[in-house]
């Protein structure tokens, strides 16, 4: 980018003559298709300026002929995999994984996001606890340094692809996007799309042939061939640091929905890919790639049925040095958790054994809550779910069971599965959290024979099940698994629209406009902070040996995490002048259209509250009760000069009783003689929202309860303990 700047002379926005243009050409790029481009002005000169920025690796196509058997299937330019043969041309668009890799681990941009060797991150000063976060805190990336020479640099290659249709309109049209990412990267860059940290590889292409098996895995072995000699006698590469280091490319983690995984483990869809089954141990790379060749050569090894592994006998990644896929498979939030167990299977069993139309009625009945989606027609219409839809319908759905189950195994699977799926999606793991994880998930296999004593299920022979005992193992191997998660691919193809040629010009103009924008904000920043950027890349290491660290959380917190804002205790924004200052009830009506004002129960949130700072420092909910917030309000200054506005609450009793068949809290109103306990409080005594939710009886809704007023008309109420996480955090360091 410097050297094209100094080839136009020092501008800010070379090969633009000025500032609006480069907006004007970032506009057009990013928002307009090129169809619409080209009748807006004239392309080709337009195109020629964009053609003079520097762009990220280029694109070949690549000719694949097959005519769907399993044994023709060759290249173009070479004869390594059989004889010319008569079928199927394909094509395969490919980028260069290890100048991908070079773009991503030298943009100056993430310098101070990024890590270079291992570290052990402990909970106390004596070790006593591990904490798992980021890659480099896992046992994966320990293991794999040891296997390499001294002063390599590990980059651990994470790999996503996703099949997805290029158009609504017609249903052939069909790609298959390979991205590629490396978690040297932090989660906190990775998981912005605006960084731009995850670079599309490749397109495969999609055939319906009966051999489209084997076509996958000779594509991918032609798109990661490079990484094969650059795994094992490593690249120098130009850091982020401006530091020279002999880089590593090592497939860390492979990341796809469950038909994928099966598709690269060479195994059946209602097998697991990362294990033989649960009686035997899990799948050895060295060992399965000498089973596939063995069965190749006609002597039909035993190992062969018994693993359930197909016919395909040369996988894309038996040649990637210090690389084991069936680790590298990770465990997949998205579609095995929220869409899988819970969608698929948990879900249908408890509205076989409830009935749709009694469950619709409880989840129309539910109390609102700051941004829970209110199901007023319940969930049994809904035809199309989205993982943010599932995780919605998580935050209520224990509380649809409570009361109306038929037995209490299905409330203990049901608070047991849904503790998983938290504790799952945590950031960031210690051995006391992966413990309760392991814990949740036996109790769940305790108490999930309910649904086939019931006749809800027939038996639970199911891979997404049995692929929950591998979550531990896969978080203690390569960190928290927010940063391997199939949710991430989804935004990134989100607006794929055309294919061949066209789509792959127009997609590489796009690359350079964002490639340059990154270096623009890069640069710009650096000159108002007073620094240049350096052009002394030829520095080295002081030491050949990368320093292993082991730290405190502490102080990995102060390194890792300086960007991050800390809340320091409770805030609260209030309007300093309301809009509409005392109005009445029949002003609302007569100017606002509230004519049903009056019929409708007023909302009143209810949140936790402070009244015992010395207890709260115990953790957990010690200190705090549950208040309803009628008021909030401040007093003239002649009644008095209170530094915090004032709010009108009603209390409910202190949290002593924990349902444990339930999991959560109960709670009911408190009074003093026959009314309300209330009180007026300072503001900030509120320490954040809470939702309660009332035990539903067996039976049918009370149908005034439907029309809104189940908060005034409920005796029993839970602390919900899956509203979100800071509450179900609080549940967890409660005991």
């Amino acid at each position: 980018m410097k050297q094209v700047q100094h080839i136009f002379g020092g501008s800010r926005y070379p090969p633009f003559e000025d500032h609006e243009e480069w907006e004007l050409a970032q506009w057009l790029i990013n928002n307009v298709n090129q169809r619409a481009t080209d009748e807006f002005l004239n392309n080709h000169t337009f195109m020629k300026i964009v053609d003079r920025l520097p762009t990220s690796p280029e694109w070949r196509c690549e000719l694949v002929y097959t005519n769907g058997d399993v044994k023709d299937i060759r290249h173009d330019q070479g004869d390594d995999e059989g004889h010319t043969i008569d079928g199927e041309e394909m094509e395969l668009w490919v980028c260069n994984p290890v100048a991908c890799i070079r773009e991503l681990i030298g943009n100056p941009a993430f310098n101070g996001n990024i890590a270079y060797t291992p570290e052990k991150v402990y909970t106390d000063c004596h070790g006593t606890g591990r904490w798992y976060d980021e890659m480099w805190t896992g046992n994966w990336w320990w293991e794999t340094q040891h296997c390499l020479p001294s002063g390599g640099t590990v980059a651990p290659v994470i790999l996503v692809s996703d099949k997805t249709e290029l158009s609504h309109f017609k249903g052939d049209k069909n790609a298959w996007p390979v991205y590629l990412s490396i978690r040297n990267l932090s989660k906190e860059v990775c998981c912005q799309p605006s960084c731009h940290t995850s670079i599309l590889l490749g397109y495969l292409p999609v055939s319906k042939l009966k051999s489209f098996d084997c076509l996958f895995h000779y594509c991918m072995r032609r798109i990661l061939q490079p990484l094969v000699d650059a795994g094992q006698n490593g690249v120098e590469m130009v850091c982020t640091d401006g530091q020279i280091r002999r880089v590593f490319p090592i497939l860390a983690a492979y990341v796809g929905d469950h038909p994928e995984q099966c598709l690269i483990a060479y195994c059946a869809e209602n097998q697991c890919p990362k294990c033989i089954n649960t009686r035997f141990p899990p799948h050895d790379q060295t060992q399965t790639t000498c089973t596939l060749h063995t069965q190749a050569t006609g002597q039909y090894p035993p190992e062969f049925i018994a693993q359930g592994l197909q016919p395909i006998f040369t996988p894309f990644w038996a040649d990637l040095p210090h690389a084991n896929i069936f680790t590298a498979i990770t465990s997949d939030i998205l579609h095995q958790l929220h869409q899988g167990i819970f969608k698929d299977h948990f879900k249908k069993w408890c509205m076989a054994l409830m009935g749709k139309q009694d469950f619709d009625a409880q989840f129309h009945a539910m109390p609102e809550f700051s941004g829970l989606h209110h199901f007023k027609e319940g969930i049994s219409k809904v035809k199309q779910w989205t993982g943010t839809d599932h995780k919605q319908v998580q935050h209520v759905f224990l509380a649809a069971l409570v009361g109306a189950a038929p037995h209490l195994d299905v409330i203990k699977a049901g608070s047991s599965l849904l503790d998983f799926i938290y504790l799952a999606q945590y950031q960031s793991h210690m051995d006391c959290m992966l413990d309760a994880l392991q814990q949740a998930l036996d109790s769940f296999h305790v108490a999930k024979d309910i649904f086939t004593d019931l006749g809800c299920c027939e038996h639970f022979n199911m891979p997404k099940i049995h692929l929950l005992q591998h979550y531990v193992e896969t978080i203690r191997s390569l960190g928290s698994l927010d940063g391997l998660n199939t949710e991430t691919s989804e935004w990134l193809h989100i607006n794929q629209r055309d294919y061949l040629v066209q789509r792959m010009r127009w997609l590489q103009c796009q690359e350079a406009i964002i490639w340059f924008s990154t270096y623009l904000a890069w640069h710009i920043g650096n000159m108002q902070t007073g620094l240049q950027p350096s052009d002394d890349c030829n520095g080295s290491d002081e030491s050949d040996v990368p320093p292993q660290h082991t730290t405190t959380l502490l102080d990995y917190a102060m390194a890792t995490r300086s960007t991050q804002t800390f809340l320091l205790g409770p805030s609260y924004h209030i309007s300093q002048w309301p809009q509409f200052p005392r109005r009445s009830v029949q002003y609302l009506r007569q100017n606002h259209g509230a004519e049903h004002f009056p019929a409708m129960p007023a909302r009143f949130d209810t949140t936790l509250t402070m009244f015992d700072d010395e207890l709260q420092q115990c953790g957990g909910f010690h200190g705090l009760q549950i208040t309803k917030v009628r008021m909030i309000f401040k007093l003239p200054l002649h009644l008095g000069n209170y530094q915090h506005p004032l709010a009108y609450v009603h209390w409910f009793k202190p949290l002593t009783h924990f349902d444990r068949n339930v999991g959560m809290f109960c709670t009911t109103y408190s009074t003093q003689h026959c009314l309300p306990n209330a009180s007026i409080i300072p503001v900030h005594c509120l320490v954040q929202p809470c939702h309660l939710i009332p035990k539903f009886p067996s039976g049918d809704v009370n149908p005034h309860w439907i029309q809104g007023h189940i908060m005034m008309d409920a005796d029993i109420f839970y602390l919900n303990r899956y509203i979100d996480f800071s509450i179900f955090d609080l549940y967890q360091n409660h005991f």
